[in-house]
């Protein structure tokens, strides 16, 4: 104690008052832990302790008794005289019976090291053999304790306890069963039906029963295999594909061994049955025990009944319970495990034609049923090529295929789901409303003069169509495309600009790769069915997306009108000038979708297209886009070889799945082409609308302006530079008459420069690509600004009397000598026309245009296609050139 308290002072000495406070806490901290391990320690140890005495008290009783009997017997054997005993006729029968008791019990202390030695061997039928005989030993021993014949349990304590040692064998018997069948492959069927077989005798299983549990373990086996790749969230398209082609070996070699196991074919007996059938002479199974007359027969008993439960089952009931186990296996590999599709991992239609490859390789593979091969040998007399097509006949009795029952229709779905993917993946890249915004944000403000505009550089021009060899050898004739038609290429994307031609070639690009995807997964002996499923899915998930991008062009053009409308309004953020750009910029990109698209066309098209559409799309791209409207591509149409030989396009196909059935389908195209197309004209029509209004509002303000400040219209004498015209006409009742006119000598310069600007803007923005009405509705409308310029100028109020118009135009001439109908378009204007110089004397006469010689001369050459030098020529003659093409003169 003094040593501990000057420890204690000489601790407080030196340390602070927090470390000795840290050291407290910590020593009693060691010293809990310490009493918590000791009370747990002698807990354990006392429960092991008097568990251990409870039995060394048994042993020191077992071992007395086996001493004292041991005594008795060395005893007896020195009372035993050396002379021969004489017979007894009356032998001792309690000695008797209680030798044939120790050696049944002596039967039931040896059966837990039988049992244990068939479990390690796999002897699973043996096993419960053993434990159903001993039962019966014990069944005997039991009966002669009731008939009071001998206390059994006195004299042999440790019966009931040994008993219950072996009763604990029938769950381990029957759990090791089942264990073996859930080993996964390199199992022979022998081992199976073994395991089945004392399955079914230590829980005591009729044959149908025991199918169940067969199936119902390899239903196990597929839910582990496919738990572990569903796990696995980095699977990829092989990993699962692995698993599938796993999952169906598992059901081919289970629908096999079904057959070897419980289907009796010809005269032999299944192995199940052979197996739990087989079993040596009764008298052999009891060694050791004299006089088993009971026990042999409560043993004949067993078997007599095991086999009247043990019925062969009928092949029907067989087909039944293996088709409904083959399809509930089905549906568990293709729907959801742990919130997943497995078959989600395989992302494209290519992925998806190899995995039926593989899967369908690994379904007619020798191999996996090679276990089978001798069983179907001994059924049918001789090798077999194909062995699952005899086990489906065989066990099955049906001629449906595991892909059909299983894969088709989860493949399909798949292949929905890539085509939406892309569609989806299609229009959140194509963007058209931001492409379409995007012209002119950078305008910094102000004004933009409509005569800068007019002066606006040009970015390449129209497009001039040239007359290509194809009239020559064909329309389809030859693929290399020749110089004239990379010139043709060229001015066509110089037309649309690099936006234009983006965001069509995005549309392509992605048409394309869902087509190609499609096709790739068309190469299948389901490509008849999945055609006629799969297209039309296609072509309208195809025209949806186009829809949407149509609407919102339609939506977008709806805001332009809206901005013009307000154009000249105080805060109206963008000039018309820009507006117009923008309207252009979506008539230019419909007009790509509805002439100059490669695939869109063959998607909506005649599934022949189909066949090779990279040929196809190459065609519709080198035709002129007024010969594509007029006429479309068939399958069957003439293509050129490098030879020169007409060859149909169908002929030049590889032979393959995919193509038989395309050729198989129709030629018509889809409705939903004719009304895509239909759609894009008219937004087409409609964007190239508001630069019609506006420039021709625009062009016929200054031209009015013009002849406003023009002198000359109010004279009533002729002017100098005016020739005076004499018309003769012979009349049958009043001879000849002559009229003589005061013309001037050549059209108004004013106008003249009206049509040259309206055509130069016209080719500008596309030239003769442009569609057929557009041109139309762009003369029309302009007519119509020259008849309201007529009826300004015929305006009382300018006092003229005889006023004399030339035009160019027959048609003009026709109208005013009432020959032949107005047109519809400027009914209304012509009216007012013709009320307006009621009161005039009007001469309108048809002027020949002889003085400009050269004009004609080129426009006669560019009616012929000969020439491509038109660019060269001087705006004058190019504008008289484009009038001739679009018909206004």
């Amino acid at each position: 104690m003094p040593s501990a308290e000057s420890e204690a002072v000489s601790l407080f000495r030196s340390k602070p008052v927090s470390e000795i406070r840290n050291v407290e806490a910590s020593t009693r901290a060691q010293i809990q832990l310490k009493q918590e391990e000791l009370r747990q320690l002698v807990g354990t140890r006392y429960r092991d302790l008097i568990d251990s005495a409870d039995s060394i008290v048994l042993m020191k009783n077992y071992s007395q008794s086996i001493a004292s009997n041991l005594s008795s017997i060395n005893s007896a054997i020195r009372s035993l005289s050396s002379e021969t005993p004489k017979f007894n006729s009356n032998p001792n029968l309690t000695r008797a019976r209680t030798y044939g008791i120790a050696c049944r019990v002596k039967y039931l202390v040896d059966t837990p090291e039988n049992i244990w030695g068939c479990l390690d061997e796999s002897m699973f039928l043996e096993a419960a053999a053993r434990y159903s005989r001993a039962k019966h030993v014990h069944d005997r021993l039991m009966n002669n304790e009731d008939r009071g014949e001998l206390s059994i349990l006195s004299s042999f304590p440790l019966l009931q306890h040994q008993w219950q040692i072996v009763e604990s064998f029938k769950a381990q018997i029957s759990q090791r069963g089942r264990d073996r069948l859930l080993e996964q492959r390199g199992l022979p069927i022998s081992a199976y039906a073994d395991a089945l077989a004392g399955v079914a005798v230590i829980d005591e299983l009729d044959p149908k029963q025991v199918l169940s549990l067969f199936l119902d373990t390899r239903k196990s086996w597929i839910s582990q295999t496919l738990g572990t790749c569903a796990h696995n969230h980095n699977a990829t398209c092989d990993d699962v594909v692995s698993v599938f082609c796993e999952v169906l070996s598992i059901i081919q070699i289970t629908v096999g061994q079904v057959g070897e196991l419980f289907l009796r074919v010809l005269n032999d007996m299944p192995s199940f049955y052979k197996v739990i059938s087989g079993s040596p002479p009764a008298s052999q199974l009891f060694g050791g025990i004299p006089n088993p007359d009971e026990e042999v027969r409560l043993w004949q008993l067993f078997r007599d009944k095991l086999e009247s439960v043990m019925v062969m089952l009928d092949k029907e009931y067989i087909a039944r319970a293996c088709s409904l186990w083959l399809k509930e296996c089905g549906r568990e590999l293709v729907n959801k495990i742990n919130g997943r599709y497995l078959i989600d991992s395989i992302g494209s239609g290519q992925e998806l034609a190899l995995a039926e490859k593989s899967i369908r390789v690994t379904v007619e593979s020798k191999t996996v049923l090679a276990g089978s091969l001798e069983w179907l040998k001994s059924v049918f007399g001789s090798e077999i090529e194909l062995p699952w097509t005899r086990i489906r006949e065989l066990v099955l009795e049906d001629e449906s295929d595991l892909w059909d029952q299983i894969f088709e229709d989860a493949f399909v779905r798949r292949m929905k789901m890539i085509m939406d993917v892309g569609f989806e993946d299609l229009t959140r890249v194509v963007n058209v409303v931001e492409s379409t915004r995007a012209i002119g944000e950078n305008y910094s403000g102000g004004q933009i003069d409509f005569q800068g505009y007019l002066n606006r550089p040009s970015t390449g021009g129209g497009v001039w169509f040239i007359e290509s060899n194809a009239k020559k050898v064909g329309v389809l004739s030859g693929f290399k495309a020749p110089s004239e038609e990379n010139d043709f290429q060229t001015c066509l994307n110089a037309y649309f600009g690099p936006q234009v031609s983006q965001i069509r070639d995005a549309v392509d690009s992605r048409c394309q790769s869902i087509l190609e995807d499609l096709l790739s997964f068309l190469e299948s002996p389901k490509a008849a069915l999945r055609l006629r499923d799969l297209a039309p899915y296609l072509q309208n998930k195809c025209y949806e997306s186009m829809s949407t991008i149509l609407v919102q062009l339609r939506s977008e053009l709806d805001n332009l009108y809206g901005a013009m409308e307000n154009a000249n309004k105080e805060g109206q953020p963008l000039p018309p000038a820009i507006i117009v750009e923008r309207s252009l910029f979506i008539g230019r990109l419909l007009f790509a979708f509805q002439n100059h698209s490669k695939h869109i066309p063959v998607i909506l098209g005649s599934l022949r297209f189909w066949v090779n559409e990279t040929v196809v799309s190459v065609v519709f791209d080198k035709l002129p886009s007024l010969l594509r409207q007029q006429s479309r591509v068939t399958a069957d149409s003439p293509v050129s070889d490098s030879l020169g030989r007409q060859t149909p396009i169908g002929t030049k196909r590889r032979t393959s799945l995919a193509t038989a059935a395309l050729l198989g389908a129709g030629e018509t195209a889809s409705p939903k082409l004719e009304e895509f197309n239909r759609l894009t004209r008219d937004l087409c029509i409609r964007a190239h609308n508001l630069w019609i209004l506006w420039l021709s509002d625009e062009l016929s303000t200054i031209v009015s302006r013009y002849l406003g400040q023009d002198d000359a219209l109010s004279s009533t004498t002729p002017l100098r530079g005016w020739e005076e015209t004499v018309v003769k006409q012979e009349q049958a009742d009043e001879g000849q008459s002559e009229m003589k006119i005061s013309l001037p000598s050549m059209p108004s310069l004013y106008i003249m420069s009206f049509l040259f600007r309206a055509c130069e803007e016209v080719h500008r923005i596309g030239g003769h690509v442009l569609d057929k009405m557009i041109l139309q509705k762009f003369a029309l409308r302009l007519l119509e600004k020259v008849c309201k310029l007529l009826e300004i100028l015929l305006d009382f109020s300018l006092l003229l009397s005889n006023v004399e118009v030339e035009t160019d135009s027959q048609v003009l001439v026709n109208w005013w000598n009432g020959q032949g109908d107005v047109h519809w378009a400027v009914q209304e204007d012509w009216e007012g026309i013709a009320y307006s110089a009621k009161e005039l004397n009007i001469v309108v006469r048809h002027m020949y245009r002889e003085i400009n010689q050269v004009a004609d001369f080129l426009a006669k050459e560019g009616a012929k296609g000969n020439s491509t030098d038109f660019e060269r020529a001087p705006k004058e003659i190019t504008g008289l050139l484009r009038l001739d093409r679009i018909g206004l003169s």
